[in-house]
């Protein structure tokens, strides 16, 4: 069982210090312990502040102690900024004192190979079973702008605000804190974690999410500690406070080698997108887009829908921020006859009243705020962006102003994008303190609305089924298959696994013998699953072909079986609708031969035969086990080319059956499950309920390492595997 100080809970000293000690305090503001005292003084504290100093009765003006076991009176949080060396024992005299929380400046440990390696192994070791909380070591350190509380030794105080940016990277967040102070942003919370012995970006996440102050949390990751961890705290956050994350290292380079399509497709990447996606977060693709919608965030509502409209003075702007929003995938629609009539009786007759609404360039304050405030009544749009370029005669500020007051109570978000320099600077400062984001191009206005109207699909699509959602820990856990109860209603797949002798030993056959299986293993699994699949037969020589083929019934579909062929189509190793005798002896046959001529190595272990299927779309569903977020399903179109299409969609296992369908609709090539171009519409539910079924045997089965039906395919009478196979995890 974790150790009771691990609660979310117990960063309370963070958020809301009222005594903080800085061991290591200088009186050298230039160094990094005088520079941490001396932030914690400017920045106006409230609380008791103790300098720690073994030589030194006095720094920077207070009275200071040789040790924090010398401090009279409790004390929250220290901030310890001494030689490594020194840390552990530092914080040992720490617990001593009943101090229930640090924050570890002190670089010298992972990031230095051998002697500081050993040294943080050695902290985080001791600090398992300790009842204190310790954020890094070598991290910047920790700011709560409200409470005036700056432990960092970085230079200056970040404004307060609804932002709470949760950083995995010292250097990023120095630079953020300088950078924002010209774009007048906000924070509720500024926390670089270093190397994270204790603390982790899943423990300040779920604190932040229940943070009163917090309005929006922002996340620099380079990695997870535990992604499972993780994703459950994203999934606490995300209804709770809208969640955006960047992540480093989003290349496929350092990824484990596998030889499967859903191993090539579903990288460690994908599997961290998979997370963000489910959980009902969203994924910045930059620094500057991660900030930018973060502003929006903090100050508007989440959209309606996706319906954009944009009022400006310049139509080439207009223009502009049209084509992004429906490249963004927002719907740009012209108004409605009604707010037309009612447009042109507040504008002059050169403005348009389409959408775009042109409210063109002699545009003065009071015709925004005509137009706006008609806008704002006619509940036409779910998102709105004001345009703005310095024309003659433009007032910015005044512009700025009368945004400010039209759309004070609008109930859908509103942005700007004010476009010059010196002339537009004093309107977009006016919009800003009035709450309006603004920006200095449409398309990074476009790009803020459009993530905010991502945020609010995945939010309003995250559904958890009666008895706790589909990730209770009781499914996560994967109940024992002989245990289960059908419930009300008598669900046909309980009831047959509960009937059947159960799952795993169908695989514990072949644990010491090997780790690859095909199709003919794999059938008898997947049916006890629930699954279809086109029942095969084995045949181990071309005359055996041939009589296994008049058995089944013609047509058939003829497969060499050999674990050295990763695509036996490239080799000639497939032959469908084959009608004879003849015809499957002589395409047996041939297989053969180009083997032994081309593959002279490649074990055959005979052939597959099968009935052909109904026609249909042919789709890849596997799943792969992430190291860090456990096993993933992916499905996509392409059959043999998935890898070149490479439209697929992921999500974390367990799955409920509307996150099944949601896959679906993420496809590129959705349109033609549904019947485009005159084609014939799948059975989508029965597809959705077959990924289903599959998600869960993944998760029960947790010796699979991988496993992949391609093809699965899909017509109107449901979907069946055509073809399996799946890699076993070692024996232990």
């Amino acid at each position: 069982m974790p150790h009771p100080a691990r609660g979310a809970a117990s960063l309370a000293p963070f958020f809301d210090p009222r005594s903080v000690a800085v061991i290591g305090a200088s009186r050298d503001p230039s160094k990094v312990g005088g520079s941490v005292l001396a932030n914690l003084r400017s920045a106006g504290f409230a609380g008791r502040v103790v300098p720690v100093n073994a030589r030194a009765e006095t720094v920077q003006g207070l009275p200071a102690v040789p040790s924090i076991l010398a401090v009279d009176g409790p004390i929250d949080l220290a901030v310890i900024a001494v030689d490594a060396a020194q840390v552990l024992s530092t914080l040992k005299e720490c617990v001593a004192h009943g101090v229930p929380g640090a924050v570890v400046i002190s670089a010298g440990f992972r990031e230095i190979p051998g002697e500081g390696q050993t040294r943080e192994a050695e902290l985080r070791a001791w600090l398992g079973d300790q009842p204190i909380r310790v954020l890094g070591p070598n991290c910047l350190g920790w700011i709560r702008p409200l409470r005036r509380l700056n432990v960092t030794f970085a230079p200056g105080m970040p404004s307060p605000g609804g932002i709470a940016f949760i950083s995995h990277s010292g250097a990023l967040a120095v630079a953020i804190l300088d950078w924002s102070r010209d774009r007048r942003m906000g924070f509720s919370l500024f926390a670089s974690l270093g190397n994270q012995a204790d603390v982790t970006e899943t423990d300040v996440l779920r604190a932040a999410a229940d943070d009163g102050e917090t309005r929006v949390i922002v996340l620099y990751l380079e990695g997870v500690a535990d992604g499972r961890s993780f994703f459950e705290a994203l999934r606490h956050a995300s209804p709770l406070k809208p969640v955006v994350v960047l992540k480093a290292g989003r290349t496929p380079e350092g990824a484990r080698a596998v030889s499967s399509h859903t191993g090539a497709l579903a990288g460690s990447d994908q599997a961290f997108d998979a997370a963000v996606r489910q959980a009902g977060a969203v994924r910045a693709g930059s620094i500057e887009g991660l900030f930018d919608l973060a502003r929006a965030l903090a100050s508007q509502p989440l959209p309606r829908g996706r319906r954009f409209l944009a009022v400006t003075n310049g139509g080439g702007l207009g223009i502009v921020a049209t084509d992004a929003a429906r490249e963004a995938g927002l719907t740009v629609a012209p108004l409605g006859d009604e707010v037309a009539r009612r447009l042109r009786a507040v504008l002059p007759p050169t403005a348009s009243v389409a959408n775009p609404v042109d409210l063109v360039g002699d545009a003065d304050a009071a015709r925004f705020s005509n137009a706006l405030h008609v806008l704002g009544e006619s509940r036409e749009a779910d998102a709105t962006l004001v345009l703005l370029t310095a024309q003659s005669g433009t007032e910015s500020v005044n512009v700025a102003r009368a945004i400010v007051a039209a759309t004070r109570d609008w109930t859908i978000p509103i942005a700007a994008a004010l476009v010059g320099g010196p002339r537009v600077a004093p309107g977009a400062a006016a919009l800003e303190e009035g709450g309006v984001p603004c920006y200095p191009f449409p398309e990074r206005a476009v790009a803020a609305l459009s993530g905010m109207a991502l945020l609010a699909d995945r939010r309003r699509s995250l559904a958890a089924p009666p008895g706790g959602g589909p990730f209770r820990a009781s499914v996560v856990q994967a109940e024992r298959r002989d245990t289960l109860a059908a419930p009300p209603g008598g669900d046909p797949f309980r009831a047959s696994v509960v009937s059947s002798p159960g799952a795993g030993p169908l695989l514990a056959a072949f644990q010491s013998s090997r780790r690859q299986l095909g199709l003919l293993d794999l059938q008898p699994l997947l049916e006890t699953y629930g699954i279809r699949v086109a029942a095969a037969r084995r045949a181990s020589a071309p005359e055996e072909a041939a009589a296994v083929a008049a058995l089944i019934g013609f047509p058939v579909a003829l497969k060499l079986v050999s674990p050295d062929l990763t695509h036996k189509t490239e080799m000639g190793g497939v032959r469908l609708g084959l009608e004879s005798r003849e015809e499957v002896r002589e395409a047996a046959a041939t297989m053969l031969a180009r083997v032994r001529g081309e593959r002279p190595d490649a074990r055959v272990e005979g052939f597959l035969l099968q009935p052909m299927v109904e026609p249909g779309v042919e789709l890849l569903l596997g799943a792969v086990r992430d190291p860090q977020f456990g096993p993933v399903i992916v499905v996509g179109f392409g059959g043999i080319y998935v890898e070149v299409l490479r439209d697929t969609a992921a999500r974390l296992a367990p799955l409920a059956r509307g996150e099944a369908l949601a896959m679906l609709d993420e496809l590129r090539m959705a349109p033609v499950l549904r019947g485009a171009r005159g084609g014939a519409p799948v059975d989508r539910a029965a597809l959705a309920e077959t990924i289903w079924r599959f998600a869960q045997l993944v998760v029960d089965l947790p010796d699979l390492a991988e496993i992949e039906l391609n093809p699965l395919t899909v017509g109107r009478s449901g979907a069946i595997a055509v073809d399996a196979r799946a890699t076993l995890a070692p024996s232990p």
